[in-house]
């Protein structure tokens, strides 16, 4: 829970909400008339912890991240112990050799055997590689586009929840190192938020 709930926060620091609709210049006198003068913040990191989509891609991702990570350690390990006992047939041929137990030219056919063996073990290692590079990058995009996703979700529902310009801006911070250091926790509307958020969401 803690990669996206980092990554949504990082892309979402600084996150204000405002009517896009407002006029884009405005006299004293209309400027004066239409702000309120009143700002509400809420902390992302527990907006993120709370949301139950949020929640819910989390551990379908962590599930599907576990089990590829299995699947790979598998095969890896697979290819170490048949590497390793390639590794002993090479000892144990130039062992032979050494005690001349095995003619030039048996040695010589085992020994094109085993470079053969290798060369599969090599083409496997190859494989494993090009495989865990490809599931690492499809891993990575899919937590870029659930991080996007919670991002939106939670910036639109600011916007809607600011609709009727109750406050003039609203800032976004994290519960520990964020901007906001003290404020009015009459501002805080965190679980206004969570509650709007999860209200509308349906697995």
């Amino acid at each position: 829970m803690k990669k996206i709930l980092f990554a949504v926060a990082a892309l979402v620091m600084g996150l204000t909400a405002c009517n896009n609709n407002a006029p884009a210049a405005a006299t004293e006198g209309e400027q004066a008339a239409v702000t309120t003068g009143k700002i509400a913040y809420f902390y992302i990191d527990q907006v993120v912890a709370e949301y139950k989509f949020a929640i819910d891609q989390n551990t379908e991702f962590q599930a599907e991240y576990d089990k590829v990570t299995k699947r790979l350690a598998a095969t890896e390990q697979a290819i170490e112990k048949d590497y390793s006992k390639l590794q002993n047939k090479v000892v144990e041929l130039q062992d032979k050799v050494n005690k001349v137990l095995i003619t030039r030219a048996n040695a010589e056919t085992e020994m094109q055997k085993l470079a053969a063996e290798e060369a599969k073990i090599q083409e496997r290692i190859n494989k494993h590689q090009q495989e865990a590079q490809k599931v690492g990058n499809e891993l990575a995009e899919k937590e870029m586009v659930i991080n996007n996703q919670i991002v939106n979700n939670i910036y639109e529902y600011v916007a809607k929840l600011n609709s009727d310009l109750r406050y003039d801006i609203v800032l976004s911070s994290q519960t520990v190192g964020g901007p906001i250091i003290n404020a009015n926790p009459a501002l805080n509307i965190t679980a206004e938020i969570v509650a709007g958020l999860n209200a509308s969401y349906t697995k």
